[in-house]
């Protein structure tokens, strides 16, 4: 009974942690061909997408303690941290970002 208890805890909290995150974030990658913008939006239903250069690429995310996981089409998952108002991701092939909230 007290493992259910901290579940439900659990769930709530994260539950109440995602409407905070919500939102749009900007980042800028310099990469080899100069600056990227990228922008991210987090949904409060745990729906989220990317744009970059035009491109959109849909993902899901939860929130985990001190930061979120972020569940990409093709199965892969990126571990999020929050910092202030900000998201950090290190993103595979692309290094790490820090989007901030606009």
């Amino acid at each position: 009974m007290k493992k259910m208890v901290w579940l439900m805890l659990a769930l709530c909290l994260a539950c109440s942690n995602r409407t905070e995150l919500d939102g749009r974030y900007e980042a800028l990658h310099h990469g080899p061909g100069g600056k990227v913008a990228a922008v991210m939006t987090l949904a409060d239903d745990g729906s989220g997408k990317w744009e970059i250069e035009g491109e959109v690429l849909p993902f899901s995310w939860s929130v985990t303690p001190g930061g979120l996981r972020v569940h990409t089409r093709d199965g892969a998952v990126i571990e999020g941290f929050i910092e202030g108002g900000a998201v950090r991701l290190d993103v595979p092939g692309v290094g790490m970002l820090l989007f901030r909230r606009r």
